[in-house]
């Protein structure tokens, strides 16, 4: 079951960038370890039944959620995958359905995703200054080898949403990599890493919602969309940190609004966790520690917009800020 962990009012790789190469360089094996407990029937089998991949995801502008209409004509980033803006948003007035169970195999895609059930958000919108964290203790993964940023974030993404004992085995990661390097056609045996395209499609096969790979204009335009899709998803959200080098996974953050009440609203502190957390780079310095909370500015210094000659409807030349982001 989906966990709603903790959310209250009040008090964001990829050396694997969107097409990119694998985190750091090349793979090799920690001395160490990512610290594990014994398998469950969880990832793994699912992971197994992913179909042969498609590599091609579309990265196109969040939607908010159905029962959260703008009282105004929203608009959106000229670009791929601006966030809507205009006047405050309805409170949800009719409860809908829970999120479902797990599925027990991963569906095949079809060419129109359905959305997933709109869920009645908890708390209800409201007036005020906004707070909203996914973390439990154990959901943190280390990455197992110098090039799986992006399958560590996704296993740390799969552990908030599943609920229950976290998943910390390197059997799970590397089935991860596998799958999210099926995406990547233009990395080869000699290129370590994964794609966040990959990160995207095989989280959506996997049932857990239409994720999304967004490229925007601005850090704080990316931090409102990611904090947006969290408020209304109750699912965490990938960063593209290192000029697309390294991968963290956003599990939480503080607005001066509730983005599900209001449009205008600022970041001002993300939950982050980071796969490299007991390594240290030459140039970005040492990984952060579990659940680390980060001031907006702060966090400048690593969330850094790049440029990508991948990225469809964007010139090579145009430098932009990627997340990772459910749409539903």
């Amino acid at each position: 079951m989906l966990a709603h962990r903790h959310i209250d009012r009040g008090a964001v790789l990829l050396l694997a960038g969107v097409m990119a190469t694998g985190c750091l360089g090349a793979a090799q094996e920690p001395s160490g370890g990512t610290t594990s407990t014994p398998p469950t029937a969880r990832a793994v089998a699912a992971l197994q039944a992913v179909p042969p991949a498609s590599p091609t995801l579309t990265t196109t502008a969040p939607t908010p959620v159905a029962n959260l209409a703008p009282t105004t004509a929203p608009t959106t980033d000229p670009g791929i995958g601006g966030a809507p803006a205009g006047g405050p948003l309805a409170p949800v007035s009719t409860p809908r359905p829970g999120p479902s169970p797990r599925p027990t195999a991963v569906p095949q895609p079809s060419p129109a995703p359905t959305p997933a059930p709109v869920v009645a958000l908890d708390p209800p919108p409201g007036p005020g200054k906004f707070r909203m964290d996914l973390y439990s203790r154990g959901d943190h993964v280390r990455q197992v080898t110098t090039s799986m940023c992006v399958p560590a974030s996704m296993q740390m993404m799969i552990n908030m949403m599943e609920g229950g004992p976290p998943d910390r085995t390197r059997e799970t990661q590397r089935e991860l990599y596998q799958q999210a390097r099926s995406f990547s056609p233009w990395l080869t045996a000699e290129r370590g890493g994964a794609s966040a395209r990959g990160w995207a499609a095989v989280l959506t096969q996997m049932g857990y919602g239409n994720f999304q790979l967004l490229t925007l204009s601005t850090m704080d335009e990316a931090l409102r969309s990611a904090a947006r899709q969290m408020r209304l998803t109750g699912k965490p959200v990938g960063l593209l940190v290192w000029s697309g080098r390294h991968a963290w996974v956003m599990s939480g953050f503080r607005a001066t609004a509730d983005p599900a009440w209001r449009n205008e609203f600022e970041v001002s502190a993300v939950w982050l966790e980071d796969p490299w957390y007991g390594r240290t780079d030459r140039k970005w310095g040492a990984g952060l520690q579990p659940h680390t909370l980060m001031s907006t500015d702060d966090l400048r210094a690593s969330f850094v917009s790049w440029r990508s000659r991948h990225w469809q409807g964007i010139s090579p030349s145009e430098s932009r800020f990627v997340i990772v982001a459910p749409l539903s």
